[in-house]
Order: structure tokens, then C-alpha cells, then sequence
């Protein structure tokens, strides 16, 4: 039988397992295909012991069986989709049910699935590691030939209606204490969640493909986050769009990415992060690269990096942060940095060290949901990346427009974008690839 896990911090599943998929209990799927699939697993899963001479409760039969469908939604996305999944990060944590839960199944049932599916054959299961990553549930090749099988596709895939996409959470990744909040419905939540609507239906209307392949159905959140539970319920922190697959795709990969047929564009707005900062103090920005800090010219990652984390402290800023120091020419330290992008900036100096990153994120996803939200109303799918957006290729004039507009409506003043080259991916040279090409 699966463990009790406490629920460790998504970052980590992303950092251990950069290809996992986050079991989503709102997943199902429809067809006759996978009705007969879900029929014939749960035909072969082991039958829950019960004292005998009693029958099987009826309320616990339906929750087992509707808990396996859900499960292999899961299993078929991870199995089929052109992302390349390992498999899934399940949460098997019993918690107080709030906004963000399935009421008709929980843990209990999905651990007693998930168990009697391995002893069926159906997946290989990897016991969770405390603070690093949740159980993974990996389907076998035996799972995959029933689903050839029985002719189930990606495209059979849906997401039901009541799964929340405006979150609340409390805590941050520094404390290792994140939780969500059971909030209470509001004329602001109810805004957020109706501009939520729009943009997913945008982009499940549009035939969005990796590789020339379907990639199931989109649902994307928007998360925002207070210091502590008992603060204030407001939205006004953070807000970034989460839940595209596209998110953890690698630069060169995003040449493989279609939009209604088309290849993508690339836009992004430049320096973001710094022109917001300079927006909320007054001042316009000087000419130039925003992160070119004399004597690290050729180190703009590692000081984009420092310049945003002196917008995230709620206190001086004595050391560099973890692995930034190697990443810097020798003698360099954060007061010399510091100091260096002060005399660069002076006009946005007075916001280090004052944990106003969140706000300034918030600020952030107002224009790009804008953005998208707008782009939505014209007929138009963009895939969101926090400060810029990815749209196909015969948009890119409108969707520049759009951008410029938007942001200047929102901060007062229009924001430069820029199109990124798509990055294609290295050659494999390897001499087995080059002689089966050959042949």
C-alpha cells in the first residue's frame, strides 16, 4: 500500500523530474474507446479485501471506478502526449478539502487505485521523497498496448467544469511552507476567474501542436500569493499564469510548436522586469541594454538574475545568492554589485531590498493577461511566457499591437517588444544517426 507523503514544493518536482506531469483530478475523457478501456482495467484491478460474507458497498464502487477514470485521463496524457512525459507527480495527502478539490473521490481512493492498478501491470510506481518530489506513477508498456488497443487518443481528453483557475496561496519557496487558500468568493475573484475562462477557451479552439502532434486539452491558472494564511485574502501579488506545457519547453524546441497550422512567433517584451520598476518610480529608463553593468558585459544572464533577486528581500542584501558568485568575474560580491547597479539605476535603487517583485509581478500578468484576453476577443490563441507570448506567425504584426497597447494602457506609457529568433535544435551527429539516415 502507497505511504502517507506530506506534499513537498512543486519547484522540486520540476527540478528533480523536468518532465513529469502534475496529475490533474479534473482530467477525464470521453468516447467509446476509453470507456471500454476504463471498463476492461477495472475489470482486472484486484478486488479491495472486505470482510467476508459482505458485498461490496455500492457509493464505494462507483468512487473506485470514477477515481480509475480519472487516473487513466492522466495516464493516457502522460502516455501520448508529444511532451515526452516520464510520468505523474501524484499529491497522495489527505488535507481538508477546500475550492481546489474533487469532492467525489479523494487520496484514499486514489492510493487504493494506484496500487491495485501496479499489481495489475498497468504502472510502475516510485515512492515519493520527502521535500524533493511526490509519488510517480509511470505507465507500462502494457498500459500503452491496451490503449492502441482499444484506440484512444490524446484528442479524447477534456477537462470537466468546477476546477478553480484563480489560486491563492500562502507562504513562499525561501520559507518551504506554501499552502493553498481556502478564499471565499468576491466580485474580483469572480473577474479573474471569467478572464481565466476566455483565455482557455481561445486556446483550446485553436489547434495548437508539437511535433505535428495534438497535445490534449489546456488549463491554464492564475496564482497569486499573501505572506500568511490570516492575511488579507487580495489578488495583488504575483498572478502568473501556470499550466502550459509549452512553459518547460527548451528554447530549441519551440521551432516544433504550431498554431493552427502555422509556425509561432516569438515576442517579448524587453526588460521587462526593469522597465516596470522604472514605471512604478516615474522616471524613464536610460538608453540601452538595462542589464549592462560595466565589467560584466558577458555575464547579462547571471546579472538579470541579480538585478531581479534585489526585488525579492525584505532585507538588505549582504551575499550573493547560491551559485552566482562562480557565474561572476573573481572579486565581484553583492555589494559591489549592488553598488554597480545602483549607479546604473539610481531612479529604481530605492525599490532593492524592499520585496516589491511581487507586485511588480502582478503588475506584470495585468498587461499579459490583457494582452491575451484582447488577442482572445479577435479571434486570436497566445501562448503565455510570464512576460511575453507565443502566437502564430501571421499575428505577429496584430499581436505586437496589441502588446504595445496594452501596456501602455496599464502602466502609462508603451513597452518595447521584440521578436526572438526560434532557437533549432542541435544536429545529432552521432555515427549511428547519421548511417540510419543514410539508409
Amino acid at each position: 500500500m502507497l505511504e502517507h507523503i506530506l506534499p513537498p514544493k512543486r519547484e522540486a518536482d520540476e527540478k528533480v523530474l523536468p518532465h513529469v506531469l502534475h496529475y490533474d483530478p479534473w482530467l477525464a475523457a470521453r468516447g467509446d474507446g476509453f470507456v471500454a478501456l476504463a471498463d476492461y482495467i477495472f475489470g482486472k484491478l484486484p478486488r479491495p479485501i472486505i470482510t467476508e460474507g459482505r458485498k461490496p458497498r455500492t457509493d464505494a464502487e462507483e468512487r473506485r471506478k470514477l477515481c480509475l477514470k480519472t487516473l487513466a485521463a492522466n495516464l493516457v496524457k502522460a502516455a501520448l502526449s508529444p511532451s515526452q512525459y516520464v510520468g505523474l507527480a501524484v499529491p497522495l495527502v489527505n488535507e481538508k478539502l477546500t475550492r481546489y478539490d474533487r469532492r467525489d473521490f479523494n487520496a484514499d481512493v486514489l492510493r487504493l487505485v494506484i496500487e491495485e492498478a501496479r499489481q495489475a501491470g498497468l504502472v510502475k510506481v516510485e515512492k515519493a521523497i520527502f521535500k524533493e518530489r511526490r509519488t510517480l506513477v509511470i505507465p507500462t508498456p502494457y498500459f500503452r498496448e491496451l490503449v492502441d488497443e482499444y484506440g484512444v487518443s490524446i484528442a479524447d481528453l477534456h477537462h470537466l467544469e468546477g476546477r478553480e483557475t484563480v489560486e491563492l496561496w500562502a507562504g513562499s519557496r525561501r520559507s518551504g511552507h506554501k499552502s493553498p487558500v481556502d478564499y471565499e468568493d468576491c466580485e474580483e475573484a469572480d473577474k479573474l476567474r471569467c478572464q481565466m475562462a476566455g483565455i482557455n477557451k481561445a486556446l483550446n479552439c485553436a489547434d495548437i501542436r508539437l511535433n505535428g502532434q495534438q497535445t490534449g486539452p489546456i488549463q491554464l491558472v492564475r496564482k497569486f500569493r499573501i505572506d500568511k494564511p490570516q492575511d488579507a485574502h487580495v489578488f495583488d501579488r504575483h498572478g502568473r499564469l501556470y499550466g502550459g506545457f509549452w512553459e518547460d519547453l527548451r528554447k530549441d524546441q519551440r521551432c516544433r510548436l504550431t498554431i493552427d497550422g502555422e509556425p509561432v512567433a516569438d515576442l517579448d517584451f524587453v526588460t521587462m522586469f526593469i522597465q516596470l520598476a522604472y514605471c512604478r518610480q516615474g522616471p524613464k529608463p536610460p538608453n540601452g541594454d538595462l542589464y549592462a553593468i560595466p565589467g560584466l558585459e558577458r555575464h547579462r544572464k547571471t546579472v538579470k538574475s541579480l538585478m531581479v533577486s534585489l526585488f525579492f528581500r525584505n532585507k538588505v542584501a549582504r551575499r550573493l545568492p547560491s551559485g552566482t558568485k562562480e557565474a561572476l568575474p573573481e572579486g565581484w560580491n553583492m555589494q559591489l554589485f549592488k553598488a554597480a547597479a545602483t549607479t546604473l539605476h539610481p531612479a529604481i535603487a530605492a525599490l532593492f531590498d524592499t520585496n516589491v517583485g511581487f507586485e511588480l509581478m502582478a503588475l506584470e500578468s495585468e498587461i499579459l493577461v490583457g494582452i491575451l484576453t484582447e488577442l482572445a476577443t479577435r479571434g486570436v490563441a497566445a501562448l503565455p511566457m510570464h512576460d511575453g507570448i507565443m502566437v502564430a506567425a501571421s499575428q505577429k504584426e496584430l499581436a505586437i499591437e496589441v502588446m504595445t497597447n496594452v501596456s501602455a494602457r496599464v502602466v502609462g506609457r508603451p513597452l518595447a517588444v521584440t521578436e526572438k529568433p526560434l532557437e533549432m535544435p542541435a544536429p545529432n551527429n552521432s555515427p549511428l544517426w547519421r548511417s540510419r539516415a543514410a539508409s
